[in-house]
């Protein structure tokens, strides 16, 4: 049996005993402080990077060189043209002549007389007058069908009719309900109010479909209509309607417009507009008229601009979470920072953002994403760019390419910011281990 005093040796010392736990917690405190930091590190080294590195790959873009491309060309929608647009062309410009290529149109024509002359279509409102029968001169409108009633005749189809062929066909049905003589019937029309109307657009602009032009705003109520003749609408014209559907792509070939009414197709050539060095009269439309938009295949930046038939402004989606901005509000990033002119580059929204800018050193190595698509495609492609990238590589579209309508951007910090960061990260979470180890 051992001893009173071994036994007694054997009894740790409670001072000894606090002692030796102190140091086991200490060890395994500094090995949690270091695994801590280590994964900490890690992280931060991991984090730090500018962009998320599993983006959609893109086969058109090196970094360098994104180009958007055409995905959908209008040859379906060109087939709804069919035989008409083989068989017969007619173009504003009436002394071009020769061929129109990949079309396989015939020889140019001049405009067709119904698309020079201002026709009527359904709502439209004209003023009537019967020589000889003052009690029925007054305001008539053509109804739905495209019909407008006539005093003393059957209803007459009238949508689709210039001026002189109203009142030709009015006195005709005056003089066959034997209301007079051929020679002694005289009625005159004056077209005072031309209506809205239904036009479909297909092809090469941004928003294909159906589109309502030349309607009227719901608070402004009807005018009087004290005039005795003549009206003036340019909403319903060929421009109208292509701004109703966007505007035109950047692939559009603006010299292949074509708008089809009933059978007939005629072709309204519209590079002079864009070019803006001379005015060009388009036809008005009517109800059910069809308009389709050539693509060339292959995007045009010098059609990238404000003009009569592409859009004025855009609407870009905007994210700047950068230090110090803690919400897209502190950023700036607000309706007219998102609401840019057609034709503004990434670097241009890039700084709309309020992503360009700051300390150099620790805010130089920003990036932005762009996320767009290609033309005529719903698929969404991610271009990434450093901010110094953009700045050395400004006036170069392939490295700074513009932004489309619906576009979207995001702003990434630098990795200063990120490093930055991380550490403050660490730092929160060792400091409370820290603080108790002292209490």
């Amino acid at each position: 049996m051992a001893s009173l005093r071994e036994r007694l040796n054997a009894v740790p010392n409670g001072k000894n005993h606090h002692k030796r736990d102190k140091q086991v917690n200490d060890m395994r405190f500094l090995k949690l402080l270091k695994l801590v930091t280590a994964a900490s590190i890690l992280l931060g080294i991991n984090g730090c990077a500018v962009t998320p590195k599993n983006l959609d790959s893109l086969d058109q873009d090196d970094g360098m060189s994104f180009v958007r491309v055409v995905e959908n060309d209008s040859a379906v929608a060109l087939s709804d043209f069919g035989q008409a647009l083989a068989s017969r062309h007619a173009t504003v410009a009436g002394h071009m002549q020769g061929s129109e290529g990949a079309d396989g149109a015939a020889q140019r024509l001049s405009l067709a007389s119904g698309f020079t002359d201002q026709v009527v279509t359904r709502g439209d409102i004209i003023r009537l007058r019967i020589n000889g029968m003052p009690q029925f001169d007054g305001l008539y409108q053509i109804d739905a069908a495209g019909q407008l009633e006539v005093p003393f005749s059957d209803s007459l189809a009238v949508e689709g009719l210039s001026r002189q062929q109203l009142v030709q066909s009015i006195e005709q049905a005056l003089v066959e309900q034997r209301w007079f003589y051929q020679d002694l019937v005289h009625a005159d029309v004056s077209i005072v109010e031309l209506a809205a109307v239904h036009v479909s657009v297909t092809g090469a602009v941004f928003n294909p479909g159906q589109v309502f032009i030349n309607n009227r705003p719901a608070e402004r109520p009807r005018d009087l209509l004290p005039q005795l003749a003549g009206t003036f609408s340019p909403d319903r014209d060929l421009i109208a309607a292509l701004t109703a559907a966007g505007g035109i792509r950047p692939d559009a070939d603006p010299e292949r417009i074509y708008i089809k009414r009933g059978t007939t197709i005629v072709q309204v050539p519209l590079t002079a507009l864009m070019q803006g060095n001379e005015f060009v009269k388009t036809p008005t439309l009517i109800n059910g008229d069809q308009i389709l938009v050539r693509s060339t295949g292959v995007e045009n930046t010098n059609f990238i601009k404000p003009s009569g038939i592409t859009p004025p402004g855009m609407r870009v989606f905007m994210s700047n979470l950068i230090a110090p901005s803690l919400s897209n509000a502190q950023g700036a990033v607000g309706a007219d920072s998102t609401r840019l002119p057609f034709g503004t580059s990434l670097l241009d929204a890039a700084v709309s953002s309020n992503c360009v800018g700051g300390t150099h050193q620790a805010n130089a190595s920003r990036s932005v994403v762009l996320i767009t698509r290609n033309y005529g495609s719903k698929q969404q492609l991610v271009v990434k760019r450093s901010i110094n990238q953009l700045l050395a590589n400004s006036s170069n579209h392939l490295a700074n390419p513009f932004l489309m309508p619906n576009d979207a951007l995001a702003c990434y910090d630098s990795r200063f910011t990120n490093f930055r960061d991380v550490a403050r990260g660490i730092g929160e979470l060792i400091s409370p281990i820290l603080l108790g180890r002292l209490l």
